[in-house]
């Protein structure tokens, strides 16, 4: 009988019975090895950086006026301020003309300038300085895969006792499991986005806006919360991402975990009493009487075969041996077929039992 049939023909009535006259244990001794790192850090990381992108490519830019005093042979360009500054300061003049020429002595030198060096921008330069080094950090702690490492022993131990018969059974199944936290994210594993931010940070660090801010004094906590920190949503987010990190470098971020647990799972109990009333019921469908030859039948079929013909006794012989090898061999291979109906099941039973120790952790 197919053992998927012999299943599905079982008389649960008899299951039943043989269960609730059994007398069974079951030990599930789990040692579990957790690594549980913190991937949040990605998350926000990756959620700021199109707002340091626009920043760093459209910083913002002041107007710096610088004015010297300088002798006259030195003066450059002669601006409106140059000339209301010599009027204010006579001291300054050299010599007057009688057709109202003004020699100068000296003159107010006026130098404009574009600069970014900005406590704003110095602040995103600081803070790209911190998420490199944040993300460094990280890179050095090790893996950054949140994992469990579970190692099972199942001892089932059954009897059942009936008038005619007893049966034992002491079983000990050892399984060993490897989960791994799934931190993909649209298509992306978890190692091609960190990759993806170093690279990031790589590319925002060789920028000329960051590289322009090379000699600026950096800027450290606590933050000075100027109108555009405080309300340019940029520079609001970038804030958010300072705070963050701030955070974050201080609490540890991943931690390992080892423990063990000893349960009586009784569900998983009662698929291995199943399992015992299987191995019982196959133990009896074993039991056979010693082989009854019918001599007269065998009698009959030498009587036919003489009786048909001339047939020699070396020829019968030949048939005979013929016959009986081809019958052995039909014998073991229908043999083979339930020895392999049975591992199937079990098989089978096996993987439902491995996903059952799955829920224990």
């Amino acid at each position: 009988m197919n053992i998927v049939d012999y299943i599905n023909n079982l008389n649960k009535e008899k299951v039943e019975k043989f269960i609730e006259s059994t007398s069974s244990d079951i030990i599930i001794k789990s040692d579990i090895e957790k690594k549980v790192s913190d991937t949040s850090w990605i998350d926000m990381v990756e959620e700021c950086i199109p707002y340091l992108d626009n920043i760093i490519r459209n910083p913002r830019r002041f107007i710096v006026q610088e004015e010297n005093i300088v002798p006259i042979e030195k003066a450059k360009v002669v601006t409106e301020e140059s000339i209301r500054h010599l009027a204010q300061n006579t001291n300054l003049i050299q010599e007057v003309h009688d057709d109202g020429t003004v020699i100068p002595l000296k003159l107010l030198n006026v130098y404009r300038e574009e600069t970014i060096d900005l406590y704003e921008n110095r602040f995103i330069k600081s803070l790209v300085d911190n998420l490199y080094t944040f993300v460094q950090n990280k890179l050095n702690e090790s893996d950054q895969r949140s994992y469990a490492k579970v190692h099972n022993i199942v001892t089932y131990q059954g009897e059942k006792k009936d008038k005619s018969a007893s049966y034992k059974i002491n079983l000990t199944l050892e399984s060993n499991f490897d989960d791994e936290v799934d931190a993909s994210k649209d298509g992306h594993t978890l190692e091609e986005r960190i990759e993806h931010i170093r690279d990031v940070i790589g590319a925002f660090r060789s920028s000329t806006f960051i590289k322009g801010l090379k000699e600026s004094s950096p800027v450290r906590s606590p933050i000075r919360k100027t109108n555009v920190i405080l309300k340019e949503p940029n520079f609001m987010k970038a804030l958010e991402l300072w705070e963050y990190l701030e955070k974050n470098n201080i609490k540890p971020m991943t931690s390992m975990v080892n423990e063990t647990k000893e349960s009586k799972d009784a569900n998983i109990k009662e698929k291995y009493d199943l399992g015992f009333f299987i191995d019982a019921d196959a133990l009896r469908e074993t039991k056979s009487e010693a082989p009854v030859y019918n001599e007269a039948i065998i009698s009959k079929l030498i009587n036919d075969f003489v009786y048909s013909g001339d047939v020699t006794e070396a020829d019968f012989k030949k048939i005979l041996n013929k016959e009986f090898k081809e019958a052995s061999k039909r014998k073991l291979k229908e043999e083979a077929n339930v020895k392999k109906c049975f591992k199937d099941f079990f098989d089978e039973f096996d993987k439902k039992s491995k996903k059952a120790f799955s829920l224990l952790k």
